[in-house]
């Protein structure tokens, strides 16, 4: 029998030392990611060397760049495994993409989801260790047009990028409405302004079919009752799952992170089609799929008895902190006291009043531990975390075990989000949480 313990976690945006501190809190943490066979994160930040230069991250809300020696404090953190594909992946473009993939393999870490081309982007990671192997496919929902990599042609190189996992969101309007935002697209002179496409193209991009309309960069279609949804690219959704498949054969586990900062209906809920990737990841062969993105948590899910964790926060969150802030990001505050790093975070944050800080969900966070025999879920903890709420800037954003009052509320709150999905969760006098495998 090939017993394999995973630990999983959400984003790691290291940007300072010590990760785990002298806490006794901390050092438990560590030792439950040092126990298990792998110890997974997603590294979200770049670990700039030499190379790349910023690029405006307007998807990403601003640049995500430390010094290379972060590396360091992440695996003596205890992780060792990345996943990389996410929206700050190319914050220093292609070059620093490419620095960090030469980082990553100089060190000998593990990792996944980018690459000099998109087979390499999209291709597995093994891991190997005495009591068996893992695989990793890493990829991302969320990013800027021209960030996903791209294949070679018979005439020009690939391109450098991150695993795509594109989709499309389509507003559903009744026939009265469609008929409305077709006056509105005459009226205006929208339509008109499409003459050159239409005689180019031969028909109006904008309606591809009567009951289809595009419109202020908005898909909508006409439907018996309104409604929102969004849904996979065909195309990635089947290359990746090849590549799921191929990992089936070569590996003792399979494993898929994804990087989704797209909602569902509530910010607490993974968009549709997040849910329907999952289930694919599931039936072409993967033994649990892990989320991360929308810097909280969300639910899971067990589907064919596998986990599927839609979102695991943050484990590492030290944005604040960052030394390298790249001019369009210094442009987003007043120009009073802006040009120094702590400066310019203090007033983007409004001294504390707005984005994370004042939120105490994104300080909060799960480590599941799973146990796996000869490839079925057998066990799991769930470790509850804290980063900090409430800290010093320097202080909040490393990682400890939560105490009992905190753990407690971390684990009913998950425990509400998983349960619309059918999973039971039973929490322990431990401070820890275990799945209800039965019956999965």
């Amino acid at each position: 029998m090939t017993r394999l313990t995973v630990a999983l976690s959400g984003d790691c945006m290291a940007t300072r030392g010590a990760l785990i501190t002298s806490d006794p809190a901390a050092q438990g943490l560590r030792e439950v990611l040092r126990s298990a066979d792998f110890a997974f994160t997603n590294l979200e930040v770049v670990p700039a060397g030499a190379r790349g230069y910023p690029v405006h991250n307007a998807a990403g809300g601003g640049g995500l760049i430390a010094d290379p020696g972060v590396l360091e404090e992440i695996t003596a953190a205890g992780f060792d495994v990345l996943g990389c594909a996410n929206n700050h992946a190319l914050d220093l473009g292609v070059d620093g993409l490419l620095g960090t993939v030469d980082l990553l393999n100089a060190k000998r870490i593990p990792f996944a989801g980018i690459g000099a081309d998109l087979t390499a982007a999209r291709r597995p990671v093994y891991v190997d260790r005495p009591g068996g192997s893992l695989a990793l496919i890493s990829c991302s929902s969320t990013f800027l047009p021209g960030q996903e990599a791209a294949a070679p042609s018979p005439d020009l190189p690939g391109r450098p990028g991150l695993n795509p996992l594109r989709h499309t969101a389509t507003l559903r309007v009744t026939p009265a409405r469609m008929d409305t935002l077709r006056e509105i697209d005459g009226e205006t002179g929208l339509r008109d302004r499409r003459a050159e496409a239409r005689t180019l193209l031969g028909f109006d991009p904008a309606m591809p079919s009567p009951d289809r309309l595009t419109l202020f960069g908005t898909r909508f279609q006409a439907a018996n009752a309104p409604g929102f949804t969004t849904t996979c690219d065909p195309k990635d959704l089947d290359e990746i799952s090849r590549w799921v498949a191929e990992a089936r054969r070569r590996a003792d586990l399979v494993m898929v992170a994804v990087h989704s900062h797209e909602p569902g209906p509530t910010p607490e809920t993974p968009s549709e089609f997040l849910r329907v990737f999952a289930h694919r990841m599931i039936d072409e062969g993967a033994d649990l799929v892990v989320g991360h993105g929308p810097h909280r948590l969300r639910g899971m899910e067990l589907h064919r008895g596998k986990p599927i964790f839609y979102s695991l926060g943050n484990i590492v969150s030290q944005i604040e902190l960052a030394d390298h802030v790249p001019a369009e990001d210094y442009a987003r505050v007043p120009v009073a006291d802006r040009l120094t790093p702590g400066r310019y975070f203090d007033e983007l944050s409004s001294h504390g009043r707005r984005l994370f800080t004042p939120h105490r969900p994104y300080w909060q966070t799960l480590v599941p531990v799973l146990t796996f025999d000869d490839g079925e879920l057998v066990d799991s903890l769930l470790h509850p975390v804290e980063l900090g709420f409430g800290e010093r800037v320097h202080r909040r954003g490393r990682p400890r075990l939560a105490g009992p009052a905190e753990a407690k509320e971390i684990l009913t709150d998950f425990a509400r989000l998983a349960e619309p999905y059918g999973v039971t969760l039973s929490v322990g006098d431990t401070g820890t949480g275990e799945l209800v495998i039965d019956g999965a």
